[in-house]
């Protein structure tokens, strides 16, 4: 235990050290960064596409926030730079579903070519 003082001259206060994170445990930390987001995105099966939200971005995946549900490995399609009133996006990019429940569906990028590639970093850097 580490002895902490106390504020305004009370007693020291002893807790357990830290522990600082490390690569050990792929649970601890993601492997890229994440970014806050709440933009409007279309996704779903290629033809069969619903509205969410963006909860959060990273270069290699998403989170978006809806009440529909997908397994697991399911191959999907979000299409992102959507107006209200339109049904695809400016850029389309498929993904795989990693996982989803309680009203979240994360998602990571498969097949993305260059101009895709190109056009997600401009979105990371705000430049959409």
């Amino acid at each position: 235990m580490d002895n902490v003082p106390g504020l305004f001259g009370e007693p020291l206060v002893e807790r357990a050290p830290r522990k600082n994170l490390t690569n050990d445990n792929a649970n601890e930390r993601r492997a890229s960064t994440r970014r806050a987001a709440d933009w409007r995105v279309l996704f779903g099966p290629p033809g069969n596409l619903s509205p969410g939200f963006l909860a959060d971005l990273s270069p290699i995946g998403v989170s978006i926030l809806s009440e529909k549900e997908y397994p697991a490995g399911t191959e999907i399609e979000v299409h992102f730079g959507v107006e209200e009133t339109e049904l695809r996006g400016r850029l389309q990019m498929r993904a795989i579903v990693r996982h989803c429940g309680k009203g979240r569906i994360g998602v990571h990028f498969v097949n993305v070519d260059t101009t895709q590639r190109d056009h997600w970093w401009k979105i990371m850097r705000s430049e959409f």
